[in-house]
């Protein structure tokens, strides 16, 4: 990740997914307002991808809802994540605690109510 530290990708999203919240969207709204803020991210790497869409995910979760795409994503990065293809570009904490999240989202998932 050249332009985006750990930390500040996933509060940047953060933000942008709350002031969406403010102005007005539901979660399913706000989700869709971020993947069209963050379009270029998202293509940027497989790194940033992951911590874009982990991001996401648990905003919309703990909105109540998670959409079918995010939903879908998220799945597929559980898959096949692991953290050692992370440490490299993020260092171990960072990917430690990407692995953290990956793993509380696995059962957050499961309950979460998704919506096409």
């Amino acid at each position: 990740m050249q332009e985006w530290e750990y930390n500040e990708l996933i509060e940047y999203v953060d933000e942008v997914f709350s002031n969406s919240i403010n102005d007005g969207l539901d979660a399913l709204q706000a989700g869709g307002r971020c993947m069209y803020e963050f379009a270029n991210v998202i293509e940027e790497g497989a790194t940033e991808k992951t911590i874009f869409y982990i991001s996401l995910a648990r905003l919309q979760i703990n909105n109540g809802v998670l959409s079918v795409r995010i939903y879908e994503e998220v799945g597929n990065i559980i898959k096949t994540f692991d953290v050692d293809n992370f440490v490299d570009e993020l260092g171990l904490d960072d990917a430690k605690d990407l692995g953290l999240r990956i793993d509380s989202l696995k059962t957050e998932m499961q309950n979460a109510k998704v919506i096409g």
